[in-house]
């Protein structure tokens, strides 16, 4: 039988876990205290109080899923500098790499960053991938980026973004990602446009069975080709879909804290995390957005433990599915693979926990 110790002892174990992380909004990732400074060069925003620009871009309470997307809507009015955008960048990077975070996917729009700065997409995001991948190379972390497309976008940006997409693909960018209220905004006019990305061999992850049905994950996998899903909890009330999951070997990037918070769960003792598991779903634990949750990957690691009582080995296979089903070469895929098994066996023979008969 194994007996839990105290949440702290068991924080600071798992903040020593080596890490992968292929769910990371970059506009979800930006400290407060960055975001204050920003916003005291936006007249628009210059006048809040920082108790008034907190509620605006955390997490405060409200249990909605329009609402918690309502965030972006403030973020997006920090950035009217070159400097904000590259700042952000580098400090997301530095962040998950003192969570130990080994390998991360970061994604962003850059559609996002020029709604208040004006700047051109394509130079927005050689910004954030210079920047990213500078703060990568000082801090010891594999960086790796998803451009994201907005359900809402007009036909033309999310053209321009893949065009983007497929430029960048040296400077690292290897997937494509659809995200926005899925409940408004069908996932079908898009298809044609993640069947090129799928051609042209960029990874493919759709947000999809978080506020929307089980049937979202299914026209994903189908018609969209989706290699993994982002969030996908819906996929549990319908046996077709998970076995659809299975035959495809698409994995789900599942966030229990931005679960909560948007409301589409209750709390994460019915979270259906545990049973997507026991069902066969391949798995990886993710944050979302960390900043708007005021989150680590570690504190999912830690609630996954806690309050949802998977066992550490569960949680390692979580984090080995993250090296497998991440957008990588298979020869990269081994180095990860045989660092990340090395550091994580470490850790486990260490184990805080404690074992009676």
């Amino acid at each position: 039988m194994t007996n839990l110790v105290n949440r702290s002892t068991i924080y600071t174990w798992l903040q020593r876990w080596p890490k992968v992380e292929l769910h990371r909004h970059l506009e979800g990732s930006v400290r407060f205290e960055t975001a204050w400074e920003l916003a005291q060069e936006n007249p628009e925003l210059s006048a809040w109080s920082p108790e008034q620009l907190r509620r605006a871009i955390e997490f405060d309470g409200e249990r909605n899923f329009v609402h918690f997307l309502s965030k972006f809507e403030t973020l997006r009015k920090l950035y009217t500098r070159p400097e904000h955008i590259q700042r952000v960048a580098a400090e997301a990077v530095e962040d998950a790499a003192q969570d130990n975070i080994r390998y991360m996917e970061l994604r962003f729009s850059p559609d996002h960053f020029a709604t208040t700065s004006g700047y051109d997409r394509a130079q927005i995001a050689d910004w954030v991938l210079d920047s990213a991948n500078e703060a990568a190379r000082l801090h010891g972390i594999t960086v790796r980026f998803l451009l994201t497309i907005g359900r809402g976008y007009a036909p033309e940006i999310a053209t321009r973004i893949l065009a983007i997409a497929l430029r960048s693909q040296e400077k690292g960018v290897v997937g494509l990602d659809l995200a926005g209220d899925e409940s408004r905004f069908p996932a079908d006019p898009f298809a044609p446009l993640f069947n090129r990305a799928y051609d042209e061999g960029l990874g493919i992850t759709i947000h999809a069975g978080e506020a929307g049905p089980a049937s979202g994950v299914a026209k994903a996998v189908v018609d969209l080709h989706a290699h993994r899903i982002g969030h996908g909890i819906r996929s549990i009330d319908n046996p077709r879909v998970i076995a659809l999951l299975r035959q495809r070997e698409v994995a789900l990037e599942v966030c229990p804290t931005s679960n909560l918070q948007t409301g589409v769960v209750e709390t994460y003792a019915t979270h259906p995390l545990p049973v997507l598991l026991d069902a066969g779903v391949p798995v990886v634990i993710c944050s979302d957005d960390p900043s708007i949750s005021r989150i680590s990957l570690t504190d999912e690691y830690t609630n996954a433990l806690m309050e949802m009582h998977l066992s550490p080995e569960t949680l390692a296979r979580c984090i080995m599915n993250g090296v497998e089903y991440a957008f990588l070469t298979p020869a990269e895929k081994k180095t990860l693979r045989e660092r990340i098994a090395t550091e994580l066996w470490d850790v486990l023979l260490n184990s805080p926990f404690t074992r009676s008969e």
